[in-house]
């Protein structure tokens, strides 16, 4: 959430790592283990079929086995968690709780649109077959200039149509994130308890939240995962879901019922 929005990550890239460390300690003393245990016995040493050991013998091979398998299973989550943690780290992804959102969007909108600009600009150099004017573009350079004067497998130049489409989606898609959060901007924090369910509006969190004075039944609990509400312990016991319209609607919908429901009890 916004008022923790970097320990929050922090902490989840420290848990994959300690995890991916927890689990190859755990893969290398298994191995270890099956290593030792196989060791006992001689090199080349069949299982003596019909003899009194075969089964006891079996049933120790089977354990070298399993030991080895579970030592490589373990050492596959510990890439997973390695895996997930640069994956965190490495999320560029823009979300909505990272209290800096709103500059981030519309530093990515002057990119999008300069891409924009760009694209159109050099398309019309490239059909007019104006190089030096190309050059002069922001960004423009020799091996731009190489690949969109070459045509394509559809006998194309310049820059194909889908791009500049996608690029226009996205900053399409930009901009109205940028509306909403600025939207959310004008959201005062606000409290209203309606049949004992108190719901907050949080600005601070970016959530809206119910406290219920105890647990809610089934169906108050399905009806809030079916519109993205989630249960969080940390932030008091609150049933809480990102702040929109919808979200607060809902949220006053479901207080609402919250009595009916025990006065049917």
């Amino acid at each position: 959430m916004k008022h923790n929005y970097e320990e929050r990550k922090q902490n989840r890239i420290d848990y994959a790592k300690q995890k991916a460390v927890k689990l190859q300690k755990e893969s290398n003393q298994l191995y270890d283990q099956a290593k030792n245990m196989a060791s006992a016995i001689p090199m080349g040493q069949p299982i003596l079929v019909g003899h009194h050991s075969e089964k006891r013998d079996r049933n120790y091979r089977e354990k070298i086995h399993n030991t080895y398998g579970k030592a490589f299973a373990a050492s596959d989550k510990a890439a997973y968690y390695e895996s997930k943690a640069d994956t965190i780290e490495a999320n560029d992804a823009i979300s909505s709780d990272d209290p800096q959102a709103l500059v981030k969007l519309r530093n990515k909108l002057a990119s999008l649109q300069s891409a924009q600009n760009f694209m159109k600009e050099a398309n019309k150099c490239v059909k007019s077959g104006n190089k030096e004017a190309f050059m002069k573009l922001p960004h423009a350079s020799e091996k731009i200039w190489q690949e969109i004067t070459t045509p394509d497998c559809m006998n194309t130049i310049g820059f194909a149509h889908y791009s500049l489409k996608n690029n226009n989606a996205n900053i399409r898609r930009i901009k109205h994130r940028i509306e909403q959060l600025e939207a959310m901007e004008q959201v005062k924090t606000s409290e209203k308890t309606i049949n004992g369910v108190r719901v907050v509006i949080n600005t601070e969190a970016n959530r809206v939240q119910l406290f219920f004075p105890q647990i809610p039944g089934e169906e108050i609990r399905k009806r809030l995962r079916g519109r993205g509400f989630r249960f969080s312990r940390s932030e008091g016991n609150a049933w809480q879901q990102f702040i929109s319209n919808s979200a607060v609607n809902h949220a006053y919908m479901v207080a609402g019922l919250y009595q009916a429901e025990h006065d049917d009890k």
